[in-house]
């Protein structure tokens, strides 16, 4: 049986689409007004969160922020070419503005759906491209040798162009799965987890740029140097990040199913990338590879991260299946040859001059 506010939310729809009919715009305004008043005496319904998420569709303040990204990759090649002191300038201000508003963006995201910015796919995506600018502008403070701009605005670009594909028709404000639904575990495990995703990224566009510059420039011993330091932090960091979101991982696993480790498709992604990044790191360590075989294996780290990312999904089992696309792997495949045929071919050529 209907309450009288639920009969009165039918009859006010009732009069809006008379109104509609018949173009009574302002009607439909008043009629609108009294829908929202209504509907909260209902539901507990915040009418500024509403009106939040309303803006927030209509803003796509992340195509404003793809669009500075484009400008400051553009703005730092020009740099390299012509008035380095005006066009550097202009591409550090447009990543600037771009990280700004993709952090803007995120932040609507968290008080729209109260909870932490990452528990779908897309999600994952947009905020993995956050860090990795974020962590770019970082490297390009300490160093100032254009290399942060040069990665952080093709890694935003990139990322935020495929996230476009999972935008779920434009809604990309649903509601979670149950076993998703703890904010605290979203809070670490995942934005933990998540974070290493995005710095292991770095550390490999990082060694595709040390890779470029060897072959080209095997003379400038400075540059390359801090190319190789950088790389190395930022490799630490990655194996920091990765290592302890899988630990906080399987600890939500032991809450949520009862086991600490299932050898779940998931759960093998995120350990592959740990166990790369040990076995880069040992090997380099201990001197069994120099920087330049360091920096091929970190190249191929991207394809660690693009399996436990987007390629266990394609298995369409495990408890980590939920809600995630599988139409990628013509894709995926693609990514894969391309960073495995780029990695092999460019030390090859290092090593046939020695240079590596």
């Amino acid at each position: 049986k209907l309450s009288l506010n639920q009969k009165n939310l039918l009859s006010i729809l009732e009069d809006y689409i008379n109104a509609k009919i018949n173009s009574d715009y302002r009607q439909m305004d008043s009629l609108a007004i009294d829908y929202q008043k209504t509907l909260s005496k209902i539901y507990n319904v915040n009418i500024n969160v509403l009106e939040r998420e309303v803006w927030y569709n209509e803003a796509n303040l992340l195509y404003f922020s793809i669009a500075f990204y484009i400008l400051s990759f553009l703005s730092i090649c020009v740099s390299w070419i012509f008035r380095p002191d005006i066009f550097y300038n202009i591409s550090f201000s447009s990543i600037l503005a771009g990280l700004f508003i993709h952090s803007y963006a995120i932040i609507n995201r968290i008080i729209i759906m109260q909870r932490p910015p990452v528990s779908t796919l897309y999600e994952s995506i947009i905020f993995v491209a956050l860090v990795t600018v974020f962590l770019s502008i970082i490297i390009e403070l300490l160093r100032k040798n254009s290399s942060g701009i040069f990665i952080g605005s093709i890694i935003g670009t990139f990322l935020l162009f495929i996230s476009f594909g999972y935008a779920a028709d434009g809604d990309t404000l649903g509601m979670l799965v149950a076993v998703l639904n703890s904010n605290f575990w979203l809070a670490t495990h995942v934005v933990t987890i998540t974070i290493g995703y995005g710095v292991t990224v770095v550390a490999s566009m990082l060694a595709h740029l040390y890779l470029i510059k060897l072959a080209s420039s095997p003379d400038n011993k400075k540059q390359l140097k801090s190319i190789y330091n950088n790389l190395l932090g930022v490799t630490l960091f990655a194996l920091l990040f990765t290592l302890f979101g899988t630990i906080l991982g399987g600890i939500w696993a032991d809450q949520s199913w009862g086991r600490f480790w299932g050898w779940d498709p998931k759960e093998n992604g995120a350990l592959l990338i740990v166990l790369w990044l040990i076995m880069m790191l040992h090997l380099r360590i201990t001197g069994f590879i120099k920087p330049a075989g360091f920096a091929f294996g970190m190249v191929l780290a991207n394809i660690t991260v693009a399996l436990a990312w987007f390629g266990v999904n394609l298995l369409n089992v495990g408890l980590h299946s939920y809600g995630f696309t599988d139409n990628v792997a013509i894709n995926l495949f693609l990514f894969i040859l391309f960073e495995t045929l780029f990695g092999f071919l460019i030390y090859s050529y290092c090593k046939y001059k020695g240079k590596g």
